[in-house]
């Protein structure tokens, strides 16, 4: 009994060995199915486990995965399993509206209607124009597949499904929440879109109207977004992210239709602005229209100014076309020899904008070493052949400290401010104090050190002369004992 019992042990452990895929199958994996479809377009085969086929209508049920073959399926389908592969010219019903259960599609070809009901997913498959104007309405989630056919969007939208058709995000027929939690977050999209949901993610080539909300995405230069609020979203008309590098226009040339917001976002192309502009970075043109306002963002390139500004970073002179500067901040360049600016809060030295006010903008000049602060210095606006700052009225300077004090109401524009440190002049050193052995050189040494003679020829000739001079007066004593004789 014991060796039969080992017996069957061994021949046990030997088949998980050999076919570990079946001893270590998760048993909540759907069960894998095929069916054969005739050149009819329907079943060939009676109905088997996991499906029925009924009134031209084949149900695929919950726990299998489906792979159609041979022909290509004519009839209805109602999908509450996974269908993997196949070839459907008839409208596909992934899941129920009734909540009877939800479906996945993984895999195939559809050339008709497909709906995707709420709690089922589509992640893959190829979805074509059969002709019948077909489209996919999906209220579940869809993470893939290839789309030709036009979406209309009541659910999520995810992953890296490709979409080269229309697509309608949300419905003017639905209440502003509802709206706003119908998402687009993945995907590629090169064709027209209209968004009243709410989009957070995705590549965009196309055209974009949204009344919706845009809180994230890449927009290619050949993409355009108008976004106004067109009562149908909570929150809709609004730019909170994204990046943006072709056309954008935010809000309505028509007052009693402008509700727009940009509040964030990076921005490459040109944007036009009807409405309110709080926040985000602009590398290109902005035009701001008469109704337009911008409080806050940083502008990069041109702006010019139809409406109002009361705050925001402008890297360039304000185009004032009739418009209003109330209130903004500017770069300050600097020109300096010999000098530095201490540093500042801010990483680039800034200038704030307030017009008719009194208070500063502060900064202190340093001297460099073997430099010291000038007496004055110069600020212009915008560059050194710009206009003049009046020292003492828009700036001082205190040549004592470094101190400048620019007033918020002259900075209207980027400034320059022009210095150069005066060189500190070193003292001639002092001569050096005599050592206690130097002694004054005498007139014998002064010779020698002009002549460059040494001393012994210097006393020989000393010894000659004394011995000339020698006998000069004794002859002339001789001739004197001469005279006398005579």
């Amino acid at each position: 009994m014991r060796k039969r019992l080992l017996s069957l042990v061994t021949a046990l452990v030997l088949a998980c060995s050999l076919a570990p895929g079946i001893a270590l199958a998760d048993p909540g994996d759907p069960i894998p199915v095929t069916i054969e479809v005739g050149a009819n377009g329907v079943p060939v085969d009676a109905p088997g486990d996991g499906w029925t086929y009924e009134n031209d209508k084949l149900t695929l049920q919950a726990g299998y995965a489906f792979t159609l073959e041979g022909g290509t399926l004519s009839v209805r389908v109602y999908n509450f399993g996974t269908i993997e592969g196949g070839t459907f010219e008839e409208s596909v019903f992934n899941g129920s509206d009734e909540g009877e259960g939800a479906g996945i599609i993984a895999g195939g070809t559809f050339s008709n209607y497909v709906y995707n009901y709420e709690g089922s997913v589509i992640s893959g498959g190829a979805f074509n124009d059969g002709g019948y104007n077909n489209g996919l309405r999906n209220e579940g989630v869809v993470s893939g597949g290839e789309f030709k056919i036009d979406v209309n969007n009541s659910g999520t939208i995810e992953g890296e499904g490709v979409f080269n058709a229309y697509i309608q995000n949300g419905n003017t027929r639905f209440e502003p929440g509802q709206n706003k939690s119908c998402i687009i977050s993945g995907g590629t999209f090169s064709a027209n879109i209209d968004n009243f949901g709410t989009i957070e993610g995705g590549s965009f080539s196309g055209e974009i109207l949204s009344g919706g909300i845009i809180a994230g995405g890449m927009f290619s230069s050949t993409s355009s977004v108008t976004s106004n609020d067109e009562g149908t979203t909570t929150g809709g008309g609004t730019i909170s992210n994204g990046t943006f590098k072709g056309l954008v226009t935010n809000g309505d040339s028509d007052p009693d239709y402008n509700a727009a917001a940009i509040t964030g976002g990076t921005f490459e192309g040109t944007v036009t602005n009807y409405d309110a502009i709080e926040d985000g970075a602009f590398s290109f043109r902005v035009t701001n229209k008469e109704i337009g306002t911008i409080s806050g963002g940083t502008f990069l390139s041109d702006v010019t100014n139809r409406g109002a500004i009361g705050g925001g970073f402008f890297a360039l002179p304000i185009i004032c076309e009739g418009g209003t500067v109330s209130a903004s901040t500017f770069p300050v360049h600097t020109a300096l020899t010999g000098l530095s600016i201490a540093e500042t809060a801010n990483a680039e030295l800034v200038a704030s904008f307030e017009k008719d006010s009194e208070e500063i903008n502060c900064f202190m000049l340093k001297a460099a070493e073997e430099y010291q602060l000038p007496d004055a210095i110069a600020v212009s606006l915008g560059s050194a052949d710009g206009p003049k700052l009046a020292a003492g009225t828009d700036y001082t300077y205190d040549a004592a400290t470094g101190a400048v004090a620019i007033k918020k109401g002259a900075a209207s524009g980027p400034l320059l401010l022009t210095a150069s440190g005066v060189p500190v002049v070193a003292p001639a050193p002092e001569p050096a104090p005599p050592t206690p052995d130097s002694r004054p050189p005498t007139s014998d040494a002064k010779l020698l050190a002009a002549t460059g003679d040494s001393a012994i020829p210097t006393v020989v000739a000393g010894i000659a002369l004394l011995a000339a001079g020698a006998l000069a007066a004794s002859a002339a004593a001789r001739r004197n004992r001469r005279t006398h004789r005579r």
